[in-house]
């Protein structure tokens, strides 16, 4: 392990969802309850042909539930979306990056192997680079997991900062988000803009979007946990908000604590909550002054030091 990074407390997380942020949980919670018929003795089919004049819609709702198999919902996109998502992405990334390994990128692997060491992660996943001279990350799949690291992340991040976006990319994979993300993912392709996909899709997606949003805050949080250094998960943060590369060496990361606490109360008026509501919905990711502000009430409530303590 890198030095500075040494003294971090190697946790044993039995369960993720208690890292999980409320709503991201209650809306994982309720999706992974959902079922989906996929075979059927048809009995409610015979039970309407013998009494058609009977109309008890609700009846014939029990025999047809009695006799029904279901997949969860989990396993039914396991066996569409996230099967033919995973799939593409999976050729994409191959074709497109650099595979990191312990002999192609050896310090960029160790970096991964240390983040899931901390996390208590068995299964190293795939890992990979892409080329833009930013400050992003983001992976794929869920059972072929594999994380793609912006190539400008690497230069532009510190051991601690890069463990933190590690962690982040980890949590998600940990704490079930993947199969969900590749059904937000599939919205966007180009198909679904036709006929009734685009009906379906514009009913489901806001409510996903939501959701996609609030399991960044999630994310962050086993970021943390990862890198165990609230200053680097913020000035990850500040520097992935536009900081020029120049200013790197003096890092305000205090204003940037004052910035993100009155982000909410200072725009407390009907207007300034109809245009944040408008402009969050728009956006991909949360805004990372919003970020900052929800890692930090975590932080400070002494929950991040409990789950420390505890695991």
């Amino acid at each position: 392990m890198p030095k500075q990074m040494s003294n971090r407390k190697k946790l044993h997380i039995r369960d993720f969802a208690s890292v999980m942020h409320s709503d991201d949980r209650s809306k994982i919670g309720w999706l992974n309850g959902l079922q989906v018929p996929y075979r059927t003795k048809w009995q409610f089919i015979k039970h309407i042909a013998t009494h058609p004049l009977d109309h008890n819609i609700k009846e014939w709702y029990e025999i047809f539930k009695a006799g029904t198999d279901y997949y969860t919902f989990q396993d039914f996109l396991k066996a569409t979306t996230s099967k033919y998502r995973e799939a593409y992405c999976e050729i994409e990334n191959q074709g497109e990056g650099i595979n990191i390994t312990s002999e192609s990128l050896p310090n960029m692997h160790q970096q991964l192997v240390d983040a899931c060491h901390i996390l208590g992660i068995s299964k190293i996943p795939n890992y990979t680079t892409d080329w833009y001279y930013g400050i992003h990350q983001y992976s794929n799949g869920q059972d072929k997991h594999r994380i793609v690291m912006i190539s400008g992340s690497s230069d532009l991040l510190t051991d601690a900062e890069m463990q933190f976006c590690l962690g982040h990319e980890l949590g998600h994979h940990e704490c079930g988000h993947k199969p969900y993300h590749m059904l937000v993912e599939c919205m966007y392709l180009p198909f679904i803009d036709e006929g009734v996909f685009s009906v379906w899709a514009s009913i489901v997606k806001l409510p996903l979007l939501e959701w996609y949003r609030t399991s960044d805050y999630t994310a962050d949080r086993v970021g943390l946990l990862c890198c165990q250094d609230i200053n680097a998960a913020l000035s990850f943060m500040i520097k992935k908000a536009g900081l020029p590369k120049k200013c790197y060496d003096s890092i305000d990361v205090p204003s940037f604590i004052e910035q993100a606490r009155n982000f909410d109360e200072n725009f407390t008026s009907i207007p300034d909550r109809i245009v944040k509501a408008i402009s969050v919905r728009a956006t991909e990711f949360p805004w990372l002054v919003a970020r900052a502000s929800n890692l930090l009430q975590w932080y400070e409530s002494g929950e991040y030091q409990r789950f420390l303590d505890n695991n």
